[in-house]
């Protein structure tokens, strides 16, 4: 077992992680960043559009701005947090900015901003070639060039807990075959979020809930764990395999849908607003179509003859690289949408400086909760990353002139013993992690999808139970093998956890829709849902939003 010592262990490689690196290195810390893939190149953070949402002008405010992030997550956000990112939201954009991030300009030199049907006012920048690598490289340089270790492929095992605080952490370097044990004062998680445990996602590989399972083990407890957005505008004909999202100001331009009878059916889901809703509304809406039997294709039919080929090509620059490369027209190409798995809108409960309720453990991005409620408003994912990020690491630096507590030589040795027993079985004896996560994702697809019933989450919990005895006799084969059986007991907890949370919520809220409860019900639900382990088993239990930390 390698061993190491650090002010900070931040765990992911994302825009989240890597902010909280860059402020706690700024602040004078030590900082070892682990992995499981390539810093600033996994993870959900460098295959988004990466869009930023922030007040951007003065008919807009971050009173405005703070109104319509609660009212997108039906208020159970935690307002003090949305408070909090409106306020410091646009501050970041600049330094982000500044690191060398570059942002698409309009003709006159000007950030481009779009609408969306999400926000009551036009706030959303993006990155110059609409990849989050825009933004992830660059923070990347800059964590290095400040003295940051990083370890690359490497997965966390555990965060380890003595005294009742953050005692640091065991990883495991699966391509050497090589346990790390370090000891930190303070760790921040920053491993995303969990698409994975569904079979049809935007998610990288590595989005399996780690960080999720990681915090429950160490004592900290999670949040709004029910309500999962499912993007709703996947563009899977005529792409195929390389799927491409249509983006939201699409249908603030004009952008229609239409199931097989032709009927332009999101006038009946938002009168108002159609297809320009929120992301919840517009998933449920295709959701019912394809599975009513006026799906085309697997989806259904995206119209943009309204659109001029400026607004196409400007709201939509990779489809429409796409269609230029090969000649076709537009208006004319047929172009079918579908919803898929996309974020976490729970998390980790934290308060105003990111840190959980155990002391020195952090978590932020999409592992965090609380700020985004039942539903997360369109390109505020971002903004998130880097206003919390920058808090958990400026809290985290501060944390290591405490000093953590001493590391227990018990957790290490135990995970030499699974390591030695994994190494030393043969290859072929191990189990087929594969197919269990295959069996996962079709299960949850199935029962925690966009729309819920009872009956359809207890066959979930059932399929779980299955799977959690099919891992217990598990034999992982060698370090990766090791890894794979950790990865999946996440997942696993990840998804129990998630359905317990939607199953107590007797109710249809934003992201969470229940057709034998199809109501929202504020005089018993406008609440938060709090889970825990306490004395072993999963608690679940409903506390005032502005309480649940």
């Amino acid at each position: 077992m390698k061993e190491i010592t650090t002010d900070v262990l931040v765990i992911g490689g994302g825009l989240a992680s890597l902010r909280s690196a860059y402020d706690a290195l700024k602040a004078g810390a030590g900082v070892t960043i682990a992995v499981k893939g390539k810093a600033g190149r996994s993870g959900s953070s460098a295959m988004t559009s990466a869009g930023y949402s922030t007040p951007q002008s003065e008919a807009d405010s971050g009173d405005a701005y703070f109104e319509d992030t609660m009212r997108g997550g039906r208020y159970i956000n935690d307002p003090k947090l949305v408070r909090i990112l409106a306020d410091e939201g646009p501050r970041r954009l600049s330094e982000l900015v500044g690191f060398g991030a570059p942002l698409g300009i309009d003709e006159n030199g000007a950030w481009r901003v779009f609408p969306s049907g999400d926000h009551s006012v036009a706030r959303t920048v993006s990155a110059a070639n609409h990849t989050g690598l825009d933004f992830t490289q660059p923070l990347t340089e800059a964590v290095v060039r400040l003295g940051a270790q990083v370890l690359e492929m490497t997965s966390a095992l555990e965060v380890v807990v003595a005294s009742r605080r953050t005692a640091g952490a065991i990883l495991l370097d699966y391509d050497r075959g090589e346990l790390i044990q370090v000891a930190a004062p303070a760790v921040v998680l920053g491993t995303g979020g969990a698409g994975r445990i569904f079979a049809v996602t935007s998610n990288p590989n590595d989005a399996t809930g780690d960080g999720y399972a990681l915090a429950l083990r160490a004592g900290a407890a999670l949040r709004d764990m029910e309500f999962i957005q499912f993007y709703p505008w996947r563009c899977i004909v005529p792409f195929e395999h390389n799927r491409m999202p249509i983006q939201p100001s699409t249908f603030v331009f004009g952008g229609k849908l239409y199931n097989s009878d032709g009927e332009r059916f999101m006038l009946g889901y938002d009168a108002e607003r159609a297809e320009a809703t929120t992301r919840d509304v517009a998933a449920r809406g295709i959701y019912d179509q394809i599975n009513g039997g006026k799906g085309i294709k697997g989806g259904v039919r995206l119209d943009v003859s309204a659109l001029t080929l400026e607004q196409w090509t400007t709201t939509n620059p990779k489809p429409a690289r796409y269609f230029s490369e090969r000649g076709l027209e537009f208006h004319e190409q047929e172009m079918i949408l579908s919803p898929e798995a996309h974020f976490f809108m729970g998390g980790v409960v934290i308060d105003e400086w990111s840190e959980s309720g155990v002391p020195g453990l952090y978590a932020v991005g999409e592992v965090a909760g609380g700020v985004h409620g039942a539903n997360r408003l369109d390109s505020n994912a971002i903004p998130e990353t880097q206003v919390f990020g920058a808090r958990a690491g400026k809290s985290a630096a501060r944390v290591r002139t405490l000093g953590g507590a001493a590391f227990p030589k018990a957790a290490a040795a135990a995970w030499e013993e699974r390591l030695r027993a994994a190494v030393g079985t043969p290859d072929g004896v191990g189990a087929d992690y594969t197919a269990m996560r295959k069996d996962l994702q079709s299960a949850m697809w199935q029962t925690l999808g966009i729309v819920r019933t009872r009956e359809g989450m207890e066959r979930g919990l059932t399929a779980i139970a299955g799977l959690e005895s099919r891992l217990d006799d598990a034999r992982p084969a060698g370090a990766r093998s090791l890894m794979l059986h950790e990865t999946m007991a996440s997942s696993l907890l990840v998804a129990r956890v998630c359905l317990g949370a939607a199953m107590a919520r007797e109710e249809s809220r934003g992201a969470h829709y229940r057709t034998d409860f199809p109501a929202q019900d504020d005089a018993h639900w406008k609440v938060a849902q709090r889970v825990e382990f306490v004395n072993g088993m999963l608690q679940i239990r409903r506390v005032d939003v502005e309480a649940a930390a």
